[in-house]
């Protein structure tokens, strides 16, 4: 599957991909962990490979590293074939979710430690350890043990210490699995941050959508061991394409229909006007999605004209700080959620009659 916002730009450039997965197989056993995968990182790149548990995106990430041989296909690495070579044998580094840490030795001494085993001179290593602690948000912490450090502070280390040695591919599988909700949130910013700073590629490993969306300028959803959608964050949101990319990454409501050129019947007979740009398709039975904020309620005399609407009873509503979030129930018996923003005191009580409308252009069609 092409990637055009990676593989094309590196193309275009005559510089080499960063990473080339060419139809990489992984089995165990009678399982398949990687089917047949291809894509293509280019250089300075912040790389998501995301997708729920048993999906293949860590064996994945551990066939590029070395940790894992793929029992078929070719991995290169900025044009060179690295598929049997051992992980120290790569120009990568990978940052564990466990941080690694060694817990005797103070942060200096961690850092340092890549280039202590090459014999770096001493004079050299202070500098470049001191190079690393100011980019991580570090400086003056140098002397204190992992033990002594907040879990962000000790993934900060730990990044440091992998990024100290230059790699031009660093590989991040689930490092901020094991933060608190607003350490993690902070330490998104600061993964961000670090990747335009050094300017390689970083290849993350998560099933945490929001992560995804928030550090990645390139996502790969998988499922069941293949690459099922590719693209950006806004491009895959908008047009996931599929019932799984629309289930997984974010919120959808899904509803069956048939399709008859631009607009699609549902079960009520309620027609839907589908989107011009996406409306080269073939007749029938089709399944079409909204994303629940794209939404709003009105009462159903003052549906706006233009609008998609779907007649539906309130069955609960929940008070969420900035939004209200209801659960509906259609005539045909599909619940639909819709997200509305508190910019009002606009109110919907459970039992009532509403219409929920929204844009033909926010209508997509999934496989």
């Amino acid at each position: 599957m092409p990637d055009a916002t990676t593989g094309e730009e590196a193309r275009g450039s005559h510089e080499p991909l960063a990473v080339e997965l060419s139809g990489v197989t992984k089995r165990f056993g009678d399982v398949v962990a990687v089917d047949d995968i291809t894509l293509e990182i280019g250089e300075n790149r912040f790389y998501a490979l995301l997708g729920p548990s048993g999906c293949g995106k860590t064996t994945t990430l551990r066939m590029i590293g070395g940790f894992e041989d793929p029992d078929a296909g070719s991995i290169r690495l900025h044009g060179e074939d690295v598929t049997g070579l051992k992980p120290y044998q790569r120009p990568v580094n990978t940052v564990f979710q466990s941080y690694a840490l060694f817990p005797h030795l103070n942060v200096f001494e961690n850092v340092a430690f890549g280039l202590r085993r090459k014999k770096v001179p001493s004079a050299e290593v202070t500098e470049r350890v001191g190079e690393m602690l100011d980019l991580v948000q570090l400086v003056g912490m140098d002397k204190r043990k992992p033990g002594q450090l907040s879990g962000g502070q000790r993934q900060r280390v730990a990044l440091a210490r992998a990024l100290i040695n230059h790699p031009r591919v660093l590989l991040l599988d689930e490092p901020l699995g094991a933060l608190d909700l607003k350490l993690r949130k902070e330490m998104q910013i600061e993964l961000k941050r670090i990747q335009n700073e050094v300017g390689i590629t970083f290849v993350h490993v998560t099933h945490d959508q929001e992560e995804a969306m928030t550090m990645a300028d390139t996502i790969a959803v998988m499922n069941e061991g293949r690459i099922e959608r590719l693209g950006g964050p806004t491009e895959i949101y908008e047009d996931p394409r599929s019932a799984f990319v629309a289930g997984f990454l974010g919120a959808s409501n899904l509803m069956q229909g048939d399709r008859k050129g631009n607009a699609a019947t549902l079960q009520d007979g309620t027609t839907i006007a589908l989107p011009e740009a996406g409306a080269a398709g073939v007749d029938g039975d089709i399944q079409l999605g909204v994303r629940p904020e794209k939404m709003s309620l009105q009462a159903p005399e003052a549906a706006p004209p233009g609008a998609n609407s779907i007649l539906a009873t309130v069955v609960d509503v929940s008070f969420i700080g900035v939004s209200t979030h209801y659960l509906l129930r259609t005539s045909w018996g599909a619940d639909l959620v819709v997200v509305v923003q508190n910019l009002d005191d606009e109110r919907h009580a459970a039992g009532s009659s509403v219409a929920a409308t929204w844009l033909p252009q926010h209508t997509f069609v999934v496989s």
